[in-house]
């Protein structure tokens, strides 16, 4: 067997790790790269492992790369952010832009996941259920859904009532909205009459 590929055992943070100088020395660049490729010595444990002291448990993942040249991570994989950092330590260049692509399109998804749906958030506000000074505030996940419903609001016009808000409902569901959730807040204390009530609907994107 040539020394290029000859087994090597490593330690690393106390993680045992076998492979071949070749994967090592895949990117000759890097710091496994230099350490294998003979220009240093490296240390050893009383074992006689090449010994590293690193976050043994990302190494997985750092060692996979080397030998597949691909970013293969699983879907629930919380450490993101150590994995960059030994990247980076290892100055593995073709990793380090893996992770940085693998980083861009998973904030790609959150935000396609955050756009899935339109949210309309209602809230009414004064004594009783509709009485005097009532008044309706409007919060939604854009200012476009926002802009929306107030339109809506300023086509129906007159006083807030129940066939006010069966208006608005209906304006709503003709748009694609659906009731999600509805409550009542009771006064915070017996001295106050005022009452809120609160309206959740929701629009999927196509």
């Amino acid at each position: 067997m040539s020394a290029t590929n000859s087994i090597v055992t490593l330690n690393v943070g106390g993680h045992i790790y076998t492979t071949t100088r070749s994967t090592l020395t895949s990117y000759p660049d890097s710091m496994l790269g230099a350490m294998f490729g003979g220009d240093f010595d490296a240390l050893r444990d009383d074992q006689g492992r090449y010994f590293i002291d690193r976050d043994g448990t990302v190494f997985e993942h750092v060692l996979n790369f080397l030998r597949t040249s691909q970013l293969v991570l699983p879907e629930d994989f919380k450490e993101l952010p150590l994995l960059e950092i030994e990247a980076d330590f290892y100055q593995i260049r073709p990793l380090i832009e893996a992770l940085r692509s693998y980083k861009t399109s998973l904030e790609h998804n959150k935000n396609e996941e955050t756009c899935a749906h339109d949210i309309v958030f209602l809230t009414l506000a004064g004594r009783d259920f509709y009485g005097h000074g009532y008044s309706i505030s409007v919060d939604a996940s854009s200012t476009e859904v926002e802009d929306l419903v107030n339109h809506l609001m300023n086509t129906i016009g007159g006083n807030i009532d129940d066939k006010y808000m069966a208006a608005l409902f209906g304006k709503l569901r003709d748009n694609g909205f659906t009731m999600q959730n509805h409550c009542m807040k009771s006064p915070p204390t017996e001295n106050d009459s005022e009452y809120e009530r609160e309206w959740t609907f929701e629009r999927k994107n196509t």
